[in-house]
């Protein structure tokens, strides 16, 4: 296995402008602890000829990044969609076209998260070995068996694609594969709504509708300042205290240090959490949101829920498509909520569910239109 380690300019130029038209295996390592997004460690892209690591500690990768939205190219990734999220924030686009190897493999019968040292075992005979996977990819220098483990990740894509797109081909469900694709893609373009990130508060259901305008806000402010800082979001402060800020509705510091806030939580940010809970709260109450009404408590869930499933199963029986991939409990979800909770008017203005499009919709989602 043959590489080259690119920390030059002019080496990454002259590296890329010999690639081939042939889809191009690509690979990153990251670290992500403390971080909102990964940070970048190293590049790996192999076109079946040259394969390069690239350091981005040292090199401007604005050139890879025009040449992986060139019309045409083909990116490969395995279980892309981390190194999706990381291409999107360095370079402000995905890739002109992205193939996962672990969705293929889903949709070959292996299952939704198979792995990339399994699969290459099955198709290859190769066992690799995965021994540097919780490295630090931002030390510097890398040891050689470290660019050696980084390499393999591509050397041995490249050829595992091939043999994965030709039993996917036989199979019958290119079609479906190539859409999913997109949809994965899709689904990293969307941009999240701050004022949305209160539904993901653990126990929000619980609140009344004053204390919800409160976390609503709360939850918002922390997104944005998790964004801006670079910092995850239970970094700026825990969800738990913003569920609690939120319940309490406390006036002064000394409450806050009452509900079991960090006393780092208070000292950085404890005057900027009464400033919302006091503008929250003084709010139209006619803006404040409606009660969080879990889907469980909707009389029809559990006998729906049960319905799906085995209407999924069966599919997925006859299709050879594992029935997490059809319609994971969070597919089902996202249908439920548009059927239960948005009135008909609303439902025609708004993107349908998973499940009711493409080629899930194909399989289970005319069955239920039906009901």
């Amino acid at each position: 296995m043959q590489y080259q380690f690119i920390c030059d300019q002019a080496a990454l130029e002259q590296f890329l402008a010999g690639l081939t038209d042939a889809p191009l295996a690509i690979d990153t390592e990251f670290v992500r602890t403390r971080t909102y997004y990964p940070q970048l460690g190293l590049f790996q892209i192999y076109d079946g000829a040259s394969l390069a690591l690239i350091d981005p500690l040292t090199v401007n990768l604005r050139p890879l990044w025009d040449r992986l939205v060139r019309p045409g190219t083909i990116s490969v990734l395995h279980a892309s969609s981390e190194d999706l999220e990381l291409i999107q924030h360095e370079a402000g686009h995905l890739p002109a076209q992205m193939h996962d190897t672990q969705l293929a493999a889903a949709f070959l019968g292996y299952g939704v998260s198979v792995g990339f040292g399994a699969l290459v075992n099955d198709f290859l005979g190769v066992e690799l070995v995965k021994d540097q996977a919780r490295t630090d990819w931002l030390a510097r220098p890398l040891s050689p068996r470290q660019l050696d483990y980084a390499a393999a990740d591509v050397f041995y894509l490249a050829p595992l694609y091939q043999k994965v797109m030709a039993r996917l081909a036989q199979s019958g469900k290119l079609a479906w594969f190539e859409e999913e694709c997109r949809n994965h893609c899709a689904r990293k373009l969307s941009i999240s709504d701050p004022y949305q990130a209160y539904l993901d508060i653990g126990n929000a259901w619980l609140l009344g509708r004053r204390e919800l305008a409160i976390l609503r806000e709360l939850a918002a402010w922390r997104q944005k300042e998790a964004v801006r800082r670079d910092l995850a979001v239970n970094f700026v402060i825990k969800e738990l205290s913003l569920f609690k800020v939120a319940e309490s509705r406390p006036t002064s510091l000394r409450e806050l240090g009452d509900l079991g806030l960090l006393p780092i939580e208070i000292k950085i940010h404890g005057k900027t959490l009464l400033d919302i809970v006091a503008r929250a709260q003084s709010g139209n109450p006619d803006s404040w949101p409606d009660r969080v009404r879990r889907l469980v408590d909707f009389p029809q869930y559990k006998s729906e829920l049960k319905r799906i499933k085995a209407l999924v199963e069966e599919k997925a029986k006859e299709s050879g498509v594992p029935p997490e991939l059809i319609a994971s409990k969070k597919i089902i979800h996202q249908y439920f909520t548009w059927s239960w909770r948005l009135p008909e008017a609303q439902r025609a203005t708004v993107e349908r569910p998973s499940l009711l499009c493409g080629w899930r919709h194909e399989l289970v989602g005319h069955l239920l239109e039906k009901q």
